[in-house]
């Protein structure tokens, strides 16, 4: 039987300690935290989410926080004694440029702690690339099969394909056996004929798998209706043809444009945000990624005080139990589907739970 995507939604059920104590009414630690460093930049990508002012998804992302040294090793040891599971970090910026970023890494695994990075992968190498080669995963943002493209769409020099180009070969070469290597290809009109070519690139370049979503956009359907029949052709045929060999690419672009329709929740209680946050590059806490730089999604500050202190302070938890989705979450979520099914599984008859 093949593997399951690093993507399952049904990772959740593998926490049975954790949804136990949530179905009890209790306030667990997350299991697992975003983490987002620092908000500046190496790439100008226009697609990006914490940039698109025509999106307008974000209130306001200062490039030039970051979140302090001090407080992120307070941080990382507030994890180790809460026993978080697992950390990723990711944007706001680029989380490689963070001046930290090797120590805060190193201090995650030293925790025990499971380690990820979302990435442009330029500076993916020397001490940052061997201190990753021990994660669970890394995810490259990487959207063109040339570099032409690659420079357009990311406002940066030419030369920088070739760089990322040889950082994902060496990467592939000195990581762990266990550290899922992923690219994460977001089809634009700029790209859209290159989908079956990029995967069969890299592929070739060593990775183990490549995700295709869609550019979002306010007109998301007129937007990429001149392409997207091509796009889903090729995609398949990436699959039929490429798949196998340690390699899977993942369809992410189909099921994007079914999501990009729900706006509300039809549920009351998100119990993912029992289970995940995410602390961002100006030191405040928010409840998921779609709230992430959002007023009504912060969580607290911890500039006057540790995370431990803030995530079982009174009033946190009293914000967490009056949360109600159905009113608060009128926007895309990425835990939608996860969230259905944990509503689901709360809701079972136990007078009938033996009867599988």
């Amino acid at each position: 039987m093949e593997k399951a995507t690093p993507y399952s939604n049904l990772k959740i059920f593998a926490h049975s300690d954790a949804l136990k104590a949530i179905g009890e009414g209790k306030r667990i630690a997350p299991v697992y935290i975003r983490m987002k460093p620092t908000n500046y930049c190496n790439h100008r990508c226009y697609y990006c989410s914490y940039a698109d002012s025509e999106l307008g998804l974000r209130d306001v992302v200062n490039r030039q926080d970051q979140i302090p040294r001090d407080k992120m090793l307070e941080i990382i040891s507030d994890m180790r004694d809460m026993e978080v599971k697992a950390v990723t970090f990711s944007g706001g910026g680029e989380p490689l440029v963070y001046p930290y970023i090797v120590e805060a890494m190193k201090n995650i695994l030293e925790a025990g702690i499971d380690l990820s990075i979302i990435t442009n992968g330029q500076l993916l190498r020397e001490e940052r690339a061997e201190v990753l080669s021990h994660a669970k995963w890394v995810r490259i943002s990487f959207d063109s099969a040339n570099a032409e493209t690659y420079s357009k769409v990311r406002s940066i020099p030419l030369s920088a394909f070739d760089e990322v180009c040889d950082n994902i070969r060496n990467f592939a070469k000195m990581k762990e056996d266990f550290c899922e290597l992923g690219i994460n290809f977001v089809i634009n009109h700029e790209n859209a004929a290159q989908v079956f070519e990029m995967a069969k690139m890299v592929k070739e370049l060593g990775v183990n798998h490549i995700k295709f979503t869609a550019r979002v956009t306010k007109d998301l359907f007129d937007y990429h209706a001149p392409f997207r029949e091509s796009v889903v052709e090729q995609i398949h045929r990436a699959k039929a043809e490429l798949d196998g060999d340690g390699f899977r690419v993942i369809n992410k672009y189909e099921g994007d444009f079914d999501s990009a329709l729900v706006f509300h929740r039809k549920y009351k209680t998100c119990y993912i945000n029992k289970l995940f946050t995410v602390i961002a590059a100006d030191c405040k806490v928010y409840f998921c990624h779609d709230k992430a730089y959002v007023s009504s999604g912060v969580v607290g500050d911890l500039k006057g005080k540790s995370f431990k202190e803030l995530w079982y302070s009174p009033e946190v938890i009293k914000r967490y139990a009056e949360f109600d989705a159905e009113k608060e979450c009128d926007h895309h979520c990425v835990y939608d589907d996860r969230n259905e099914l944990l509503n689901t599984f709360f809701s079972l008859d136990r007078n009938h739970i033996n009867f599988i």
